[in-house]
């Protein structure tokens, strides 16, 4: 009994530890498949978006209607002004003729009805007035390009490296050749005018025999009137070319007849022992450019009569002065006997008398004809005629480089920077046979031309470099002033008015239009059938002043390194320039007021006086003094030489002068990024 049952509790125990287990293993399933992950579904797309596009489209054109009126909707631009920051300040100017208040004589069709061919000279034609166009222009532009360049971990040794002293007192010394010519301030009226007038010519005799005449690098040439080219003090037969003068870095620049160019590709194998690099530095080629071309056609007659004084003024200044001390340190030592200052300054005027045959083409070709009636054209008061114009140029261009061989071939282009102002101006005339003026007559023409360039560099080398072995270029400058004065002036002027140039005259002022008889038998206009007469009661004032000024400080930094970035680069290929600037001024006056060979009359005494100066200062490793008396800079030069915002103002122009700031904080990498 204990056997069997000891086996059947056995068999009992067995049988319900399988059920227990197999009971544990269906709940371990039921829960797994609780906690099981749902596997992750298909992302959803839209449907791609097809459009049905066609290249031709097809217009219908619609039925005809006539009698369409269309009138376009009224636009007018809102917005801020597009320079709110430019002031214009007005220059309110007396010029205007005001006509004579008599009233004009009534014009006639025919002169059928007088038998007698004088009785038609008590009511004359009416011609057309002269020009009294005045133009004041001032171009002025103003750039700042001072970039810093450091390639590896080197810093520079000297921030501080333009010489401000030096700027100012070159910017001084050039200005004082002009003074006081071209201090004067604009004139607003005819007393200012003849007030100028005299004050020029005061100070054309005072250059002439005053200490400027014999200071050393400085020509004058004075006489009453002046004809020929001359060329850097000389008189010479032909001019030079502009051209050919340009330096060769500036040239390369202009791409318009450069050739298309074919590129193909080849596989190469390259081994890496054999490429050295290359460092390109370009830190000048500044171009800066003023041109004016000027056409004073105001009032062309073949005949004057004036019964006051007549005053004529040919001034041509031209000034070129520059620096171009540079400083060779360490490795660049060997350098300096092979980089002298090479600079090229050209001053060049011309002064043309051109004498044109008008009377020849006025003529009717009959030979026994003479006057027998006119066409007057009359102004009360002054005649103004006055064309001002005024062009200024700064760049400052003073970059630092502090370079290191990279292994690789990099160009680097700090300068290569462009200011130019050009101006062209023609006034048309209005010809006459005879101009009849009550007054004085006054015609000037004033070129002053000034390019001051300021180009002293520091060169100098540190770490493992040795002696600078690569091309190095620090001047090749060009300085060029070319000025031009062409007028067709009357030079035969009689002493002393005819009897009937003075009965005219008289007539005209008091109203009375009637053609004296002396006319009818006046050899100058024999040919002539009739006059084309303008009378003036006033003065007559003639002005053409042209001011153009170049100012460029170029004072480079160049550190060169040789162990910056890669090892084994001393096989580097160099080439540095910092020079190959280009200052150029160009100014034409052409003034055909008179034409032919006729003769003119004057009442009173002629004043003819023409001054040519030409300067050109250079500084070297002593300083110059100043060739004259402080000049007054003008207001442009001051405000480009002067950083120094916050000083108090003086009313002393004598007061010290800065060049920009050298700190480099304006413009980094610009025209290397551009």
């Amino acid at each position: 009994m204990l056997g069997f049952g000891d086996q059947i509790s056995e068999s009992i125990a067995h049988f319900i530890g399988y059920f227990h287990t197999s009971i544990e293993a269906a709940r371990a399933r039921f829960e797994y498949r609780e906690f099981e992950t749902t596997p992750a579904k298909e992302p959803d797309f839209n449907d791609i978006l097809s459009v049905q596009t066609n290249p031709t489209q097809y217009l219908n054109p619609g039925s005809f209607e006539p009698d369409i009126h269309y009138a376009p909707p009224v636009w007018s631009p809102l917005g801020q002004p597009a320079m709110p920051w430019v002031d214009i300040d007005t220059i309110e100017m007396d010029i205007s003729g005001h006509r004579s208040p008599q009233p004009l004589p009534k014009h006639h069709a025919s002169s059928s009805h007088h038998p007698n061919p004088h009785s038609v000279e008590q009511e004359p034609f009416v011609g057309p007035g002269p020009s009294e166009t005045s133009l004041v222009l001032k171009q002025t532009n103003h750039m700042q390009d001072n970039d810093v360049v450091i390639m590896g971990d080197h810093a520079p040794v000297n921030i501080d490296f333009v010489d401000d002293a030096a700027f100012a007192h070159l910017s001084a010394n050039a200005f004082s050749i002009s003074e006081p010519f071209s201090s004067a301030s604009i004139p607003a009226s005819g007393v200012e005018l003849a007030q100028f007038f005299a004050n020029q010519s005061a100070f054309i005799h005072a250059a002439a025999t005053g200490p400027l005449a014999q200071t050393p690098g400085v020509t004058v040439v004075s006489a009453p009137t002046i004809d020929g080219l001359f060329v850097n003090g000389s008189q010479v037969a032909g001019p030079p070319s502009l051209i050919d003068a340009i330096p060769e870095a500036i040239k390369q620049t202009d791409h318009s007849s450069s050739q298309a160019t074919v590129t193909t590709s080849q596989p190469a194998v390259i081994n890496g022992t054999d490429i050295v690099g290359s460092i390109t530095v370009q830190a000048g080629a500044n171009l800066m450019v003023n041109e004016v071309v000027l056409q004073s056609l105001d009032t062309v007659s073949a005949h004057f009569a004036v019964a006051g004084n007549y005053c004529r003024i040919d001034v041509v200044i031209q000034t070129n002065a520059f620096s171009d001390v540079d400083t060779f340190q360490n490795g660049f030592s060997a350098q300096q006997s092979m980089c002298q200052p090479s600079t090229n300054a050209m001053n060049i005027a011309n002064f043309v008398h051109q004498v044109d045959d008008l009377q020849s083409a006025d003529a009717s070709g009959n030979a026994s004809a003479f006057p027998q009636n006119w066409q007057i054209t009359l102004i009360s008061g002054d005649l103004i005629q006055m064309d001002w114009i005024s062009q200024y140029s700064f760049i400052s261009d003073n970059d630092m480089h502090v370079l290191s061989a990279t292994g690789a071939y990099t160009t680097i282009i700090t300068g290569g920077n462009m200011a130019i102002n050009s101006a062209s101006f023609a006034d048309l005339c209005t010809s006459y046979d005879l101009v009849l003026i009550g007054g004085d007559y006054y015609d000037g023409n004033f070129i002053f031309q000034t390019n001051i360039l300021f180009d002293n560099d520091t060169f100098t080398s540190g770490g493992a470099a040795n002696n600078y072995d690569g091309a190095l270029s620090t001047s090749d400058n060009l300085l060029w002033n070319a000025a031009s004065i062409q007028n067709g002036d009357t030079i035969n002027w009689v002493s002393g008015l005819p009897d009937h140039y003075l009965q005219a005259m008289n007539g005209l002022a008091n109203g009375d239009y009637k053609m004296p008889d002396g006319f009818h038998h006046d050899q100058n206009f024999q040919g002539f059938e009739g006059l084309s007469v303008l009378f003036i009661s006033g003065n007559v004032y003639d002005l053409n002043y042209i001011e153009q000024v170049n100012i460029l400080g170029d004072a480079d930094y160049v550190a060169h390194f040789e162990d910056g970035i890669l090892t084994a680069s001393s096989d580097t290929v160099w080439d540095i320039s910092t020079g190959s600037n280009a200052l150029i001024n160009v100014a034409v006056i052409v003034d055909d007021d008179t034409h032919g060979e006729g003769t003119s009359y004057v009442g009173g005494a002629v004043y003819s006086d023409a001054i040519l100066i030409q300067a050109e200062i250079i500084v070297s490793q002593t300083a110059i003094p100043a060739t004259g008396q402080s000049q007054p800079l003008a207001n442009e030069v001051v405000a480009f030489l002067d950083h120094e915002t916050d000083a108090p103002a003086t009313n002393d122009h004598a007061a010290p002068i800065h060049v920009p700031d050298t700190t480099h904080s304006v413009d980094v990498m610009q025209t290397v990024l551009a």
